[in-house]
């Protein structure tokens, strides 16, 4: 039997939860980022973005923020136009397929 951190549930939460370090040479200034699985509403795809911020430069270390599916899509599209920011953002469509 599988267990709960082994399971196929676990390995999906965990490949949409990153870890970014805002400077190379202090472990304090962390953001790790956290997308929720998706809930459907409708004709609507959501998401929650969870984010929590090691920072002292932020007034609050933790927060969501819930975002449509199209959102996503339309923010990775915008950040493609500029070949600086092109790849930066993976297409959901990418990850799930």
């Amino acid at each position: 039997m599988l267990s709960p951190e082994n399971s196929a549930d676990a390995l999906n939460k965990e490949s949409r939860t990153d870890t970014v370090n805002l400077n190379d040479n202090d472990n304090d200034n962390d953001i790790r980022i956290e997308i929720s699985d998706a809930i459907s509403e409708k004709d609507k795809v959501k998401f929650t973005v969870y984010t929590k911020i090691t920072s002292p430069i932020f007034q609050e270390s933790e927060f969501s923020v819930t975002r449509l599916h199209e959102e996503f899509i339309w923010l990775h599209d915008r950040c493609n136009e500029n070949e600086e920011y092109a790849g930066l953002i993976v297409s959901v469509d990418r990850l799930f397929h």
